[in-house]
């Protein structure tokens, strides 16, 4: 069980990648939770992917990446190369290790899309 902290995130999301909307494993599996202050730095962020090995993963490393700098561009890109060095998907009918990594930088891409001011 993965545990989200109280308070509740200020940004949160969660993706669900499969080739059927419902009633289907997950490809690749995203919860991404950050805080920012009022300059648009980071607080604190969550990192946590399923579908990409056996157990749900969180990938510490990009969190600290961007403690205490600005969510943009450049931040994603930095999460993303995180993301690549930590992130060693597992390959089997739903998708290969390649697609899988792909997915996942993706998804970072789209929560900031989708959350910044």
């Amino acid at each position: 069980a993965i545990e989200i902290p109280q308070p509740y995130p200020g940004l949160l999301r969660f993706y669900k990648v499969s080739k059927r909307r419902f009633d289907d494993i997950s490809t690749v599996a995203a919860a991404i939770s950050m805080d920012l202050d009022p300059a648009g730095r980071v607080r604190r962020a969550r990192f946590v992917y399923g579908g990409v090995a056996p157990t749900p993963l969180r990938i510490a490393e990009a969190e600290d990446a961007l403690s205490g700098q600005v969510w943009n561009e450049a931040a994603v890109a930095r999460v993303q190369r995180v993301i690549d060095r930590n992130l060693t998907p597992l390959s089997d009918a739903r998708g290969s290790k390649a697609y899988r990594l792909e997915v996942a930088k993706s998804l970072v891409e789209k929560f900031y899309w989708e959350t910044r001011s």
